[in-house]
């Protein structure tokens, strides 16, 4: 299908150039990596090569990397290293000076914070990581200024503590919003429970990072808090450490995904494959966005500049406009999609283009010549179906019996569960279908292959380590993010 939204760009190719032209007359490291090519100065933008963790940002010396405004050096923040290399990146005031307003723009649109007393709660792993530090700065900045009640508390990823906070606090505010990543969120919940702590879940918010999640999580949280469906309750942002913020989620681009989850046909019409991805709006300034293989690719001046650096998600560029108008007149919209596809009507035709993000692209197990990504694994085990039985965490990698290869998986069930074979027996037929629903190699292999040792528990395809909580969730109050697969 020719898809009239599909963009392979976003923002100003004359900003690109012009961030181009200036790596290469003052930064020496980008200096040195052209020669490696072959390539001069003055070389058209779509001549230049494509940069990447590994052989830019690692293969020279850190004061070769740096732009020449040092002086503007702001503050350095690391990488997360969930990738197994993390890195220091200096920010630059000028790219820092607005941010605080944008922060405060984002929640007074979202969650009204202007209109009600706020305790805004940064959840997340602070210490020198860009995400918790940064957002946490931002948020005290922007909270110094406000001529209206907002409050701060930045206890980082220390879940007692926020329980704590969240019961001293309930009653002197009308809202508290958290600022988490996803996977943390299941832990809190159940750690307030062993601590006979009831929290708020009616006034409780989520503004969430560093990782994709199923949208299935986010209707199952509001479901439980009792908010209507098409209500603001928990948007999630898009960036990196290496680039910073890139883009943020809407009511208008919720809507746009629980359509495509529900409507399959739908999803499959418009080629936009399960697991459906993040819709975010790029807003950020002075950035050159490309897809190179279905890879970010990013331009942009910073303390580290990058010219066309990739980032190793699988992403897919959309124009706001062509997207809305293609689903609101498409002929399969069905009933069922009708709140949604009204939230999708009322929304403005000058929201920014969107940045469509599925999930980490370059963490993959491949099983007996089946890719299994990261991002299928984690639809997978999240799934609505096993909801009741699993927190959400688990680990999985390649293992072998003799010369058989099959998939590992150590899965933390929820504390009521009881891990016996009954349980593993029906984990293992849940996570069989719905692995098959991301990846449908899988599922076809299954049923002409590996099915036939499914009686024998030993043979099975899916090797199952059911765990009691919180032998994993535990590691999201030390960790920065959660990683599911073992390399």
């Amino acid at each position: 299908m020719n898809n009239p939204f599909l963009k392979n760009t976003l923002g100003s190719k004359e900003t690109a150039q012009q961030v181009a032209q200036r790596a290469q007359e003052f930064v020496p490291a980008y200096q040195r990596f052209l020669e490696k090519h072959g390539l001069k100065a003055g070389e058209p933008f779509e001549r230049l090569p494509q940069l990447d963790k590994e052989s830019y940002i690692l293969a020279y010396p850190f004061e070769e990397l740096l732009a020449t405004d040092e002086q503007e050096i702001l503050a350095i923040y690391s990488s997360s290293g969930s990738s197994g290399n993390p890195f220091y990146w200096p920010t630059l005031k000028s790219n820092s000076r607005f941010i605080p307003a944008g922060v405060r723009s984002f929640l007074e649109e979202r969650f009204a914070i202007h209109q009600k007393k706020t305790l805004a709660i940064v959840g997340l792993s602070l210490g020198s990581w860009a995400g918790g530090e940064y957002l946490s700065w931002a948020m005290k900045t922007m909270a110094l200024d406000a001529p209206y009640p907002f409050g701060v508390f930045c206890p980082g990823n220390h879940h007692d503590e926020i329980i704590k906070m969240i019961s001293q606090l309930n009653s002197l505010v009308d809202q508290i919003v958290l600022f988490m990543v996803p996977s943390a969120i299941a832990h809190l919940h159940l750690k307030a429970t062993q601590l006979k702590q009831t929290l708020p879940l009616d006034k409780l918010k989520y503004v969430v990072l560093g990782e994709p999640f199923p949208e299935n999580l986010r209707a199952s949280l509001q479901s439980r808090a009792g908010i209507e469906e098409n209500s603001p309750f928990m948007f999630s942002l898009y960036g990196s450490s290496d680039t910073g913020g890139l883009g943020v989620e809407s009511l208008a681009t919720i809507a746009l995904r629980r359509v495509l989850c529900r409507n399959k046909v739908l999803a499959d019409a418009l080629s936009i494959e399960s697991p459906i991805p993040h819709f975010f709006h790029f807003n950020i300034p002075n950035t050159f966005l490309e897809t190179v293989d279905e890879h970010l690719c990013v331009t942009r001046w910073q303390g580290i500049p990058l010219v066309r650096y990739i980032l190793y998600d699988r992403v897919a560029l959309y124009s706001w406009q062509e997207l809305k108008k293609v689903i609101l007149t498409s002929e399969l919209l069905e009933p069922e999609d009708e709140p949604w596809a009204k939230i999708l009507s009322s929304a403005s035709e000058q929201l920014p283009d969107l940045i469509a993000v599925t999930g980490r692209a370059d963490s993959c197990l491949l099983l007996n010549g089946i890719n299994l990504t990261e991002y299928m694994l984690d639809e997978a085990v999240k799934c609505q179906e096993l909801q009741s039985i699993l927190t959400g965490l688990y680990r999985a990698k390649i293992a072998y019996q003799e010369a058989r290869q099959y998939l590992a998986f150590d899965l933390e069930i929820e504390q009521e569960v009881s891990p016996d074979q009954g349980t593993v027996d029906k984990v293992y037929q849940l996570l069989v279908q719905s692995l098959g629903k991301v990846q449908p190699i899988f599922l076809n292999y299954w049923r002409n292959v590996y099915s036939a040792w499914d009686n024998d528990p030993t043979q099975r395809i899916l090797q199952l380590n059911l765990l009691p909580w919180p032998t994993l969730s535990q590691a999201t109050e030390t960790s920065i993010k959660y990683r599911g697969i073992e390399n």
